[in-house]
């Protein structure tokens, strides 16, 4: 005859089993490289889609434009926290936030060739960051 416990014991062992086949499926990553050119269009405006993910990462990280107006579609691919996206030196270049499988629009204007730092005013600490640079035609 068993004991209480050890019925216990042999049925939790079961429960356990049964359930340690599945994994739970990893979360979704963007696709996208990690750099890109944008060309600009007839009139002279660029776009650029830009994924964030639950690794606190922007894909692309590196986005190389002309001076002029630029477009930037912030794309939610995980499904944790919220992401922003921003670039503290051009106060218009900023997203509100976008929850897993949202995404935010922002168009801009940049007219000096450099580096702009783009950031997730939430993440930055952990690493998720980017640069546009902006070259002279």
């Amino acid at each position: 005859m068993r004991s209480p416990a050890v019925a216990a014991l042999v049925a939790g062992s079961a429960l356990l089993s049964a359930c340690g086949g599945e994994k739970p499926a990893p979360p979704p990553q963007s696709t996208r490289p990690d750099t890109v050119t944008l060309t600009p269009a007839a009139d002279g405006s660029q776009s650029v889609e830009i994924d964030a993910d639950d690794g606190f990462r922007f894909h692309p990280s590196t986005v190389r434009a002309e001076p002029g107006p630029v477009t930037v579609t912030l794309r939610h691919v995980g499904r944790g926290a919220p992401h922003n996206w921003t670039i503290r030196q051009l106060p218009a270049a900023h997203t509100s936030l976008a929850a897993a499988g949202q995404s935010r629009s922002v168009r801009f204007t940049v007219s000096k060739p450099g580096d702009y730092r783009f950031v997730c005013t939430i993440h930055e600490r952990q690493g998720q960051i980017g640069t546009l640079t902006v070259v002279a035609p």
